[in-house]
């Protein structure tokens, strides 16, 4: 599985025939059951879809082309991205099974498009780990979307040493802690962080109020801080 810098990439194999492989793609119930617990899909060309993960607000799409068994290709709005992309799902019959090739693209510039696209990079891959594990075994697990309660207040790039921050929102959890633009985060709550979904359990576990230390690499040196989680945005 890889991603190029302006777009989303996922290449699989799922042990079960291309119409089952299909199906969970084109039938709103069953992409319920892996990408989004509330998910609506009218599998045709000019056919609307609308997908939520709460806390987050709707999104709403449009299914541009459809090959039966081959290939649909989908548009998202903007909802919980800043604006709208496109995505396109490829199925080829093999051996043991299906191969899928999922594509995003249309992502913006900026700090906050690059904080999304690597965002979107792991969480495709997290709820495609879901669908696979329910059309193998059949078991619905919902890890993709536990829900967030959560917001950090910061944009993030990945790097080899690890998570750059990029922009430090006013008024949020890391402006608090004393987080800077241009800071490697090291350590959260005393635990170490490589990468981006090593702060998402934190999102998930902890509750607005909370209390969170922060160490961070600044110019040669380790900076401490503490900040109060924020209650994400978006939430209704």
């Amino acid at each position: 599985m890889s991603g190029a810098d302006d777009r989303v990439e996922h290449t699989f194999v799922v042990a079960v025939p291309v119409e089952r492989a299909w199906q969970a793609f084109t039938d709103g119930a069953d992409r319920s059951h892996w990408e989004a617990p509330e998910y609506d899909i009218d599998a045709r060309p000019g056919g609307k879809l609308r997908w939520r993960i709460p806390p987050w607000a709707p999104v709403d799409g449009e299914v541009l082309e459809i090959e039966p068994h081959r290939r649909l290709v989908t548009t998202e709005g903007a909802g919980i991205l800043e604006g709208a992309t496109r995505v396109t799902v490829t199925f080829e019959s093999v051996e043991h099974g299906t191969r899928i090739t999922v594509v995003q693209a249309g992502f913006g510039t900026g700090a906050g498009w690059q904080d999304q696209l690597e965002g979107h990079r792991h969480g495709w891959l997290r709820s495609l780990r879901d669908l696979a594990l329910y059309l193998e075994t059949g078991v619905v697990s919902q890890r993709f979307f536990s829900p967030w309660h959560c917001d950090l207040g910061m944009f993030l790039a990945e790097s080899f040493a690890g998570l750059r921050v990029t922009e430090v929102a006013p008024g949020g959890w890391a402006a608090e802690a004393g987080v800077q633009a241009g800071d490697l985060v090291l350590y959260v709550d005393g635990l170490p962080i490589f990468e981006r979904t090593d702060l998402w359990p934190f999102q998930i576990a902890r509750r607005p109020g909370d209390r969170l230390t922060i160490e961070v690499a600044r110019n040669g040196s380790r900076v401490r801080g503490k900040g109060e989680l924020r209650r994400i945005a978006t939430a209704g």
